[in-house]
C-alpha cells in the first residue's frame, strides 16, 4: 500500500508497471477520483494480481494519518481534501480480486513446448487464476509524508510521525512500514527551511530505529533514502550548470552533507511559469544567457515538487522491492540483519556512489 499525495501516486504507478504481469496493465482499478484537474486525481486505486500474488494499492492522503484528521467526508471531497476516513481503509480491505498461482507443467508437457514460448506460459497463468480472494490486510505500507501540503514544523514532530505509523498498522494491518526521506521541493524557501528538512529526515530515521528495536505489533519501520538520491542528482546537475566546481570532492557518505548546499539548491529561475518557483538544479538543463527567458527543461523535475518517473521510477521501485526483501525474503529476519540489509538497499539504489561489491 502506497500512502501519500500526488508524488506517492506517481511512484505507486511506477511500482504497478513493474509488479503487474504482462497483459495485466488494465487491471488497475480506480476506486475513487476527484475531478479538480485534467485528468482526474486518483484518490484510491488497487491493482491485482501482481507478480507473486496479492495486490498493490494507492491511498491519497494529503495529511498524516492522525486521529484528529479522521472525519467524514473524507479527503476525496475537494473541500475537505486533507481529511481521511476509516471507511476508505475498509474499502481496500474488503476488495475482492483474482490471483494466479502458476501450476508447473509436467516434464512431458514442458519438453513439448518452447521454454520461452510466451503464449504457452500465458495459457498456464490463465488456467491457474483463483477468484474470490479478499485483501483483508496489507503486509506493508510505503508512507510518504505529504510535504507539499504540510508546514515543516508540523512534520518535525516525533509524536505525530509515531501516531501516523501506528494508525497505518491499525487500519490496514501493515506490520512493515517504509518511509521515504524528504527531498528538496519548492516550498523550501530559505536556508533555515532546508535545515528543517534535514531535521525531519533525522527524525524519520530515529523513529524508524526506535520502533523497530521495540517490542510491538509493528515489526519493522524501514527508511528509504529518497532525499539522499535526489539531492545527489541535483548536485551533479548543479555541476553541469557550473553552479558548483566540477572538481569539488563531495563525501555523500557524510551525514547531512546536503545542508552545505543550501545556497546552490535555493537558486531559482527569474523567469518561470510556475506559481512556486523551483530550483535551477531541479528543472534546468542549462542557464539562459537572458534572464528574461525560461531555462530549457531537464528530466529531473517538471515543477520543483514532482519528480520525473522516467528518471527515478526504476530506482524507486527496485529500492522498495529490495527493502521489502529484507523482511520477507528471509526465513527468520533479525533486527540487526534487517538494518544491515536496509543500508545495502539504500547504498545500491538511493545513491549515485559506487557500490562496494566486496562488502
Amino acid at each position: 500500500m502506497f500512502i501519500g499525495d500526488s508524488i506517492s501516486a506517481q511512484f505507486a504507478q511506477a511500482f504497478d508497471s513493474a509488479a503487474l504481469d504482462v497483459g495485466q496493465e488494465d487491471s488497475v482499478r480506480a476506486k475513487d477520483t476527484m475531478s479538480v484537474t485534467s485528468p482526474d486525481v486518483v484518490c484510491m486505486s488497487i491493482s491485482s494480481p501482481i507478480r507473486g500474488g496479492g495486490v498493490s494499492a494507492f491511498w491519497r492522503v494529503t495529511n498524516l494519518l492522525l486521529k484528529e484528521n479522521n472525519r467524514w467526508p473524507a479527503h476525496c471531497s475537494w473541500v475537505t481534501k486533507q481529511h481521511w476516513n476509516e471507511g476508505q481503509a475498509l474499502t481496500f480491505l474488503s476488495h475482492e480480486y483474482n490471483s494466479t498461482k502458476l501450476v508447473m507443467p509436467s516434464n512431458a508437457e514442458y519438453n513439448q513446448n518452447s521454454r520461452t514460448s510466451t503464449e504457452f506460459w500465458q495459457q498456464k497463468k490463465l488456467a491457474s487464476i483463483k477468484t474470490g480472494n479478499v485483501v483483508n490486510t496489507f503486509d506493508a505500507a510505503i508512507m510518504r509524508l505529504p510535504h507539499g501540503w504540510l508546514e515543516l514544523d508540523y512534520m518535525n514532530n516525533a509524536t505525530r510521525i509515531n501516531e501516523a505509523i501506528k494508525t497505518t498498522y491499525r487500519v490496514l494491518g501493515a506490520t512493515t512500514i517504509v518511509i521515504p526521506t524528504l527531498p528538496l521541493y519548492n516550498n523550501v524557501k530559505s536556508e533555515n527551511d532546508w535545515k528543517k528538512i534535514d531535521q525531519i529526515n533525522r527524525l524519520i530515521r530515529e523513529v524508524a530505529r526506535d520502533i523497530t528495536e521495540s517490542v510491538g505489533d509493528i515489526q519493522y519501520v524501514l527508511v528509504q533514502e529518497f532525499g539522499n538520491l535526489t539531492n545527489q542528482v541535483l548536485v551533479e546537475n548543479a555541476k553541469n550548470l557550473n553552479l558548483i566546481s566540477h572538481v569539488r570532492d563531495i563525501d555523500y557518505a557524510q551525514q547531512s552533507w546536503e545542508v552545505d548546499f543550501a545556497n546552490v539548491f535555493l537558486q531559482r529561475p527569474t523567469k518561470t511559469t510556475k506559481q512556486w518557483p523551483p530550483s535551477h538544479a531541479q528543472v534546468c538543463s542549462s542557464l539562459p544567457s537572458n534572464e528574461a527567458k525560461a531555462c530549457p527543461g531537464v528530466k529531473i523535475s517538471p515543477d520543483g515538487m514532482h519528480w520525473c518517473v522516467e528518471t527515478f521510477g526504476a530506482r524507486f521501485t527496485a529500492s522498495i522491492a529490495c527493502l521489502l526483501g529484507c523482511v520477507y525474503n528471509v526465513a527468520r529476519p533479525t533486527h540487526e540483519g534487517v538494518k544491515t540489509c536496509e543500508q545495502r538497499c539504500n547504498d545500491q539504489f538511493m545513491s549515485l556512489a559506487m557500490v562496494d561489491v566486496k562488502g
